[in-house]
């Protein structure tokens, strides 16, 4: 979005996005496919660049995409000890606890988002007078990052530290491979938003320096410790054995949807009521720009909102092949076609169409059929 288009915009001059500018404009190397595991082994290299007592060090060719395990009984209790000792975690839930309270930067960035894009989550002004202060100072400090890292905002530090500590706790024993595997289902879709590792990296940066802003560090340690952070990004963005590698995991999906959910923005925060609709592939999967919908009577016992989309230039085989349509949220279709947002109060029996860019009233016809 420009930035004339921005509302209470007004971006810090720290000088922390300058550094981070680097990173995007090394040139990125092509993704070669890999291994689910060795994925979650790639994002969490910089948690593996850490000295973590009881796990294997950086020394064997395959250390950023092979998940360690303690070799022994000794170092399973040292890795335990420091688990415990540090962030309190001694199980799963403890582990879960630690990382929904601590780990939840970018949750905070799309709330700062959603003011500079004109379409607040919350009203501001519900805040206590110390609350709503914190919050400017945060959002402000947030927006020198905006034109570097977009929607992306601070999604990379939080899967990199949630994955580095459940890295740890199956090396250790805290998580059975099932538990593990199921928790690290989540950072393997959010991670497909980004489009290389240095996208990737720049991210983690910005959230990095943002949890360091939150817990009160001045400007002087921030720049201190951007220095340290970039060094470990660019340490694997220049390892062939890490990030440099190119190496990248994409989960099936049953379609090659245009969007991943990490990619979605929240355009109806106080939407009432059912919000199921049918869009079809069209839109969804081929990124075509809604050209016609309308709204019927819902389905009675669904979440049927009534809403109906299609591009417009499906035949009628297309349309009768129930393969070609799927049931999503209405915040997904806002997210593939921003503009039909102000359609969605519309009355039951309402037909829009598209000409010329802009959306017309047109009369409902559908039959009962």
């Amino acid at each position: 979005m420009e930035r004339s288009q921005l509302h209470d915009f007004h971006p810090q001059d720290t000088g922390l996005d300058r550094d981070v500018q680097a990173l995007l404009s090394r040139s990125r190397r092509e993704r070669r496919p890999c291994e689910r595991d060795a994925f979650i082994a790639l994002l969490a290299g910089v948690p593996a660049l850490r000295k973590t007592p009881g796990l294997p060090q950086n020394k064997a060719a395959d250390f950023f995409t092979t998940l360690p395990l303690c070799a022994t009984e000794a170092d399973i209790a040292l890795c335990r000890a420091h688990l415990k000792s540090t962030y309190g975690i001694h199980d799963k839930e403890s582990l879960l606890n630690f990382c929904d309270r601590h780990f939840r930067c970018q949750d905070h960035y799309l709330d700062f988002e959603a003011v500079w894009e004109g379409r607040p989550l919350f009203d501001a002004a519900s805040l206590n007078p110390d609350a709503a202060g914190f919050f400017t100072q945060a959002r402000d400090f947030s927006a020198q990052f905006y034109p570097l890292v977009g929607h992306l905002g601070y999604l990379a530090w939080d899967i990199s530290e949630r994955t580095g500590h459940l890295r740890a706790a199956l090396a250790c024993g805290l998580l059975t491979r099932k538990e593990f595997d199921e928790l690290a289902e989540e950072p393997i879709v959010q991670a497909q938003a980004f489009h290389s590792w240095e996208e990737y990296a720049a991210g983690l940066v910005c959230g990095a320096l943002y949890w360091d802003f939150r817990q009160g560090t001045p400007l002087p340690d921030l720049q201190k410790a951007q220095r340290l952070w970039m060094d470990l990004v660019r340490a694997l963005l220049a390892n062939d054995a890490a990030w440099d590698s190119g190496f990248w995991y994409t989960p099936k999906r049953e379609k090659e949807y245009r969007l991943w959910p990490s990619e979605m923005k929240l355009y109806l925060p106080n939407w009432e009521g059912p919000n199921g609709c049918f869009v079809t592939d069209r839109i969804a999967v081929d990124g075509c720009p809604v050209g016609w919908c309308y709204r019927e009577e819902p389905e009675t016992g669904f979440p049927d909102s009534g809403w109906r989309f299609f591009a417009g230039d499906e035949s009628e085989d297309y349309i009768a092949d129930i393969g070609h349509t799927g049931i999503f949220d209405l915040n997904t279709v806002c997210n593939l076609d921003p503009l039909v947002v102000p359609l969605l109060t519309a009355p039951y029996r309402s037909a829009f169409v598209r000409e010329d860019g802009k959306f017309r009233p047109e009369p409902f016809e559908l039959t009962e059929d």
